[in-house]
């Protein structure tokens, strides 16, 4: 089992494959391997766990030993979604999209430790967000750009090979071959953002999975949630909750009842499990609105009118008032303060 008291860690069939795209870049197995500190027989068995702060420094490694700066990026993309192991399994065998990407969300702390993996209703469109939360591990660009190409790889698994997202966005500054990154996703790709995200339109998530296979997905689910313990581990289901919380926040808020409808619970069931790990169905609430409206005043094309509609405030003196007290400044101060400086003109 995990133990997130630990460092945190991952599967070892997210690294699957990395070998021979070494050996393809001309790069040196052993050394990379070696200055990463972890062991090549570590991926031998795709159940393995390894310590993710070196799994991020052995892609690193990778891209500065074989000069590819975008090794990341291209170990993503041609990632196939069954090499990622049982939390590729669990989507690509469930019946649709949706339930795709639910069932990643749900298992993904079985998969990766200390990581954040959720979808956030923005308007007219969704976004799959994925982010590092330890703070200790610095070294995340390629890992960043090559789990978004393990997840584009999972919408066209669905979608189609054709299929492209609506924009693409890096919480890592931009680095010197950008350009390849448009093409590789066909789409917009911001860097320097608040974290690492997928835009995607929702009617998407109606699609089927052209592999669906109950019988997989019942013996995937069991590994999974063995290793998840979600109702042992408060900071999971707490974040559990705020990431369906923020999926069906709207011009309405979510009640307790829809929420534990997600869950597969009963409202008392579910309110017994707020209660015992401590936690307060409107305290997660304000904490997801928090968090919503920071990544909604990321967008400055979005009038705050908008925002506080989306987060489900009738009118932005009650959004102006929740903000304040988050933040110790108005939702105008804060956008201001966090506006993108002007590039540098050049000749």
């Amino acid at each position: 089992m995990m133990n997130s008291s630990l460092t945190p860690k991952v599967l070892a069939s997210a690294a699957s494959g990395v070998i021979p795209l070494i050996e393809a870049n001309h790069g040196d197995p052993d050394l990379i391997f070696g200055r990463s500190g972890i062991q090549s027989k570590d991926l031998e068995n795709p159940t393995n766990e390894l310590d993710l702060g070196r799994f991020c420094h052995l892609f690193t490694e990778a891209s500065r030993q074989t000069g590819n700066d975008n090794f990341g990026l291209h170990f993503g993309s041609g990632f196939e979604p069954r090499r990622l192991g049982a939390i590729g399994y669990a989507a690509i065998s469930s019946p649709t999209l949706a339930a795709g990407l639910r069932n990643m969300e749900t298992h993904f702390p079985a998969h990766q430790e200390q990581s954040s993996f959720g979808l956030i209703r923005d308007d007219d469109m969704l976004w799959l967000s994925y982010r590092i939360n330890d703070p200790q591990i610095k070294d995340r660009r390629h890992d960043a750009e090559l789990s978004m190409g393990m997840f584009l790889n999972i919408f066209r698994h669905a979608l189609g090979p054709d299929w492209c997202p609506l924009e693409i966005r890096f919480e890592h500054a931009r680095p010197e071959n950008h350009h390849e990154h448009e093409e590789l996703f066909g789409a917009p790709v911001q860097f320097g953002r608040r974290t690492n995200a997928l835009a995607f339109r929702p009617v998407d998530l109606d699609t089927r999975m052209p592999a669906a296979d109950p019988y997989l997905y019942s013996i995937v689910e069991a590994f999974l949630q063995s290793r998840c313990e979600l109702h042992e581990n408060p900071e999971t289901f707490s974040e559990s909750v705020r990431n369906q919380i923020k999926l069906n926040l709207s011009t309405t808020i979510p009640t307790v009842a829809e929420i534990a409808q997600l869950f597969g619970l009963s409202d008392h069931e579910f309110q017994h499990e707020l209660n015992a790990h401590r936690l307060s169905f409107k305290s997660l609430l304000r904490s997801a609105r928090e968090e919503l409206s920071l990544h909604y005043l990321d967008n400055h094309d979005l009038p705050l009118t908008e925002v506080a509609m989306l987060l489900g405030y009738s009118e932005l003196s009650a959004f102006s008032r929740a903000f304040r007290n988050w933040t110790g400044m108005s939702p105008q101060r804060y956008r201001q303060s966090h506006r993108p400086s002007p590039k540098p003109h050049t000749v």
